[in-house]
């Protein structure tokens, strides 16, 4: 449905390098940037802006040829968005509901959008998250082949959250093809899909399937420890986890670490709401810490199970751990590692 090839670009303080990459018809693309990058990429995608070198094609047809004719089947939702603030809720909907000449019920929208109860209220009464969602609810009175949106879930509390992906799965599963850019890694973690990052150094795809991610930690514990080794009994010891802070090395016990976070290759212990660069890779870590109750909860996470909270469900393919700390903590929560995970804890 969205075809990148090779596209460059240089921005103020950044630039798109090369990038190439194709979403299908009902994919999710999470992608972590910056701000610029971000608009950036929107631009270049809906026409606004000229890539330097590169092409791109939306359902096979050049994007600036296919805006020019499909653009009821494109949706944008913004990071900052200006709206009718003196139009109710519902009379918002209506408004582009005939500009568009749409045949989409409105408060089935509303609804599904959890707006039901504030259609009578006047849009600059809206909270942050109720705009947001109000701007989705727009896009979804269009006949979406494809969706760009900008920050769905940033700063927003676990019911919009919630809301929000519930959307964005139901469009996915009617093949609507979803793009959403934010600065949060752990945002992008979230929204799911196919999962990448994007600076000046490059256009990664972050793989996301713990099984990929497992095959080389097991051969190299079969090399390493032998077959004998490996099937002796685990022996348990005392463990304390360093990390550096300026010129001091700290030790930490395994009890105190919320969870450990894999951010640009470097391993975080979150302890008390405060991050700890650690010298050991996250596979270090999981090893040194798999006898003190830390369970791989997602490629880029490690979490201690003590402190779980709540398995949340988003969507069938979307969920997160609520940890029982001071900021109560939302971590991902990888599919394949959900049911080793009730298995643990017997549930």
């Amino acid at each position: 449905m969205l075809e990148i090839k090779n596209l460059y670009k240089d921005l103020i303080s950044n630039s798109i390098n090369g990038v190439t990459f194709e979403l299908s018809k009902g994919d999710i693309g999470s992608i972590e940037c910056s701000n610029e990058i971000s608009d950036m990429l929107i631009n270049l995608i809906i026409g606004r802006e000229l890539p330097a070198k590169g092409e791109i094609h939306i359902d096979q047809i050049k994007n600036t040829d296919y805006i020019k004719k499909g653009f009821n089947n494109l949706g944008i939702v913004l990071r900052e968005e200006g709206f009718y603030d003196g139009l109710t809720v519902e009379g918002y909907l209506k408004f582009f509901q005939e500009l568009l000449g749409s045949k989409v019920d409105c408060k089935d929208i509303l609804m599904r959008l959890g707006l039901l109860d504030v259609g009578s209220i006047k849009v600059k009464k809206l909270t942050y998250q109720q705009k947001k969602r109000l701007s989705i609810a727009r896009e979804r009175l269009k006949d979406l082949k494809i969706l760009l949106v900008q920050e769905p879930i940033m700063n927003m509390d676990k019911d919009s959250v919630k809301i929000v992906l519930e959307n964005i799965q139901e469009l996915s599963d009617a093949g609507v093809t979803v793009i959403c850019t934010s600065i949060s890694y752990k945002d992008a973690l979230f929204i799911g899909g196919r999962v990448f990052t994007l600076d000046d150094k490059g256009f990664v795809e972050i793989i996301t399937d713990p099984e990929k991610v497992e095959v080389e930690n097991i051969k190299e514990d079969v090399v390493e420890e032998g077959n004998d080794k490996a099937l002796e009994k685990p022996i348990y010891k005392v463990e304390k986890i360093p990390a550096k802070v300026e010129d001091k090395i700290l030790l930490f016990d395994p009890t105190e670490i919320d969870y450990i976070e894999s951010e640009n290759s470097i391993s975080h212990l979150n302890i008390r709401g405060e991050k700890f660069p650690s010298s050991f890779s996250l596979g270090e870590l999981e090893d040194r810490l798999k006898y003190f109750g830390f369970f791989r909860c997602h490629r880029s996470y490690l979490v201690n199970l003590q402190r779980v909270r709540e398995i949340v469900t988003w969507t069938r393919n979307s969920f997160s751990l609520s940890l029982d700390n001071k900021k109560k903590t939302s971590i991902p929560l990888s599919k394949g590692r959900l049911d080793e995970l009730k298995s643990i804890l017997n549930l």
